[in-house]
């Protein structure tokens, strides 16, 4: 961590990232410039303004082609920094769950049997039981925030910005939420999500949407936030939010097609960078992939990908005051155990 003095006695903590290592560094960036579009909507509308519903988005300097400084908060902490910090006064490692879940399926396919739902529920049932319980986040905030004040501000804020995150992975089409993408700031009780991207198909650049759970709401953040901080802000921001981005004066659709048109070109680019056979004799410094693109397939995806979009925003704007709204029916279906154990233990699902 580097530490850059200004005037006035300022001090801004910046991480130093080499770029060479990250495949997907400028579709990360793509996603930043939209999150920091979305933020000037959330400014302007009332009901988001008056909730401080604000997306964290880090400030970002290009120090060179392969290196740029990164704005960081010494105080933040991962979701799974503190799942580490709780494995350890156990004397565990932090993936015993995870070589757990893998033990329990390689005995189920010595004995020749076939693996279920029923298994997976069960192995999910066990981690959970035995290993991590669903307070080990509450029990991190209780010891962390000594004052009820300080702990009740640290839960709004919490539950306000993961509102933001959800609406995000769901109606964004965003890659799902892993505990070591989630940062929490300490101070302030922000939420700072890393290596945000869209989550397309290497093939046809179509959304991805084979998904058991929409957005995390694990067994540990429903028991820290309460069902009714879940049913009351968690859910009462998402509505507003989702109004927020479909006002027709933002027109929002115009600047997903302009991203998601750099997000499908970059893939077909790969494309053919992959499959077209390699000659000692081209010129490589001119870049004569884009000439082979497909550019009315590339317009038909973008306008495909940018309507499911808008159409997920247009359902979770809809509340009718019962349980049968969209927004209800989600948060039903990410804290439930059948579909939480679907996911690759690598997400975590039980913290």
């Amino acid at each position: 961590m580097k530490f850059l003095f200004f005037n006035y006695f300022q001090i801004y903590p910046y991480l130093v990232v080499n770029d060479s290592g990250l495949v997907d560094a400028r579709r990360e960036e793509r996603v930043l410039q939209l999150l920091r579009m979305l933020n000037s909507y959330l400014t302007k509308s009332k009901e988001t303004s008056k909730r401080f519903l604000h997306i964290t988005v880090p400030r970002v300097v290009a120090v060179s082609p392969q290196m740029r400084l990164v704005e960081d908060d010494p105080t933040s902490i991962s979701l799974l920094d503190i799942l580490k910090s709780y494995c350890s006064r156990l004397n565990i490692e932090h993936d015993a769950p995870i070589s757990r879940y893998y033990e329990r399926l390689g005995e189920i396919q010595q004995r020749g049997s076939q693996t279920s739902h029923g298994t997976f529920r069960e192995i999910f049932k066990d981690i959970q039981t035995n290993m991590i319980p669903k307070t080990v986040l509450k029990d991190w905030a209780t010891r962390t925030f000594n004052s009820a004040t300080d702990y009740w501000t640290f839960r709004k804020m919490f539950t306000l910005q993961l509102s933001l995150c959800c609406i995000l992975e769901y109606a964004f089409h965003l890659t799902r939420l892993n505990a070591d993408m989630m940062y929490l700031h300490q101070d302030s009780g922000l939420l700072n999500v890393s290596y945000f991207k869209f989550d397309l198909d290497d093939v046809n650049g179509e959304f991805n949407k084979m998904r058991p759970v929409p957005f995390r709401l694990t067994p540990n953040i429903v028991e820290f936030l309460t069902n009714i901080g879940i049913s009351g802000p968690l859910q009462a921001s998402v509505i507003a939010t989702a109004r927020c981005f479909l006002q027709p004066n933002f027109q929002l659709a115009t600047i997903l097609r302009t991203i998601l048109r750099d997000e499908i070109i970059t893939i077909y680019r790969k494309q053919i960078m992959n499959t077209k056979p390699t000659d000692a004799n081209e010129d490589l410094s001119q870049d004569k992939s884009f000439s082979e693109i497909n550019i009315e397939n590339v317009i038909q995806i973008i306008n495909k990908d940018t309507n499911q979009i808008i159409e997920r925003l247009k359902t979770l704007s809809n509340f009718d005051h019962s349980d049968g709204n969209k927004m209800s029916q989600l948060i039903q279906l990410a804290r439930n155990p059948d579909y939480l154990c679907g996911m690759d233990p690598s997400y975590q699902p039980w913290l």
